[in-house]
């Protein structure tokens, strides 16, 4: 772990492989994130350089590991090396509760012997009809971390409660709710007309849906932090 330079940044991810995390010019609360899997808005409390100041961060495990066993690992990480300390609290309030849509899931089921974890991302997407949209495309991905991810992309936190036990292949076409707002004015990559909002595309195409309720959602509230010595 080191202090990024100037104009370093910023990226943390899962390295193929399954055995290493790389990171440059990452602030501590983004790292967070990852390594606990919530959002920016379920962190509270800290030091106001945990937002600011940017650390390259380099961490290898003995051997390949899941993705669960690698973001525990990283937690541990942090906790070390930043002197971490963390309350966790849970509180009802507020979530979209996704759940299996009339008719049941349309995802794919992968491998269980395929042990390559990688990032589930955004991207656009081209459908077999030529339709292009963005969405999101994730590969051997599990429930809880599809939530999380949706979570991330919608504006309050999103609550896995489909009881789908194995790891899926997820292909997603959606726009999302800030593009929606924003019109055709939002720049990026022209879309096909018919691209549709997440609430429309989940149940036509994965066969899942969200309904506005009320569930338990994950705060970490930062009791203390320091900055981390050079290695």
């Amino acid at each position: 772990m080191s202090a990024s330079l100037p104009g370093a940044g910023g990226i943390i991810r899962m390295m193929p492989g399954n055995q290493r995390y790389h990171g440059e010019g990452m602030p501590l609360r983004v790292m967070m994130t990852v390594a606990y899997t919530v959002t920016d808005r379920q962190i509270t409390g800290g030091p106001a350089w945990m937002n600011t100041d940017r650390y390259d961060i380099e961490a290898k495990a003995a051997r390949p590991r899941t993705t669960d066993e690698l973001h525990i690992m990283l937690q541990h990480l942090l906790e070390e090396r930043f002197q971490l300390k963390l309350r966790r609290e849970t509180r009802e309030e507020s979530a979209y509760l996704l759940t299996v849509a009339k008719g049941g899931p349309k995802l794919p089921v992968h491998d269980a012997d395929d042990k390559d974890y990688p990032p589930i991302g955004g991207n656009n997407i081209t459908a077999n009809d030529g339709t292009v949209c963005p969405g999101i495309l994730g590969r051997n991905v599990k429930m809880d971390y599809f939530a999380f991810f949706l979570s991330r992309v919608m504006d309050r936190t999103v609550v896995d409660r489909t009881a789908l036990p194995a790891r899926y292949d997820v292909a997603l076409q959606f726009v999302p709710e800030n593009r929606l707002r924003a019109g055709d004015g939002a720049g990026g990559p022209e879309l096909t007309p018919g691209c549709s909002d997440i609430q429309t595309a989940l149940p036509r195409q994965l066969g899942l849906r969200l309904d506005a309720g009320k569930g338990p959602v994950e705060y970490l509230v930062v009791e203390h932090a320091e900055k981390p010595t050079e290695n």
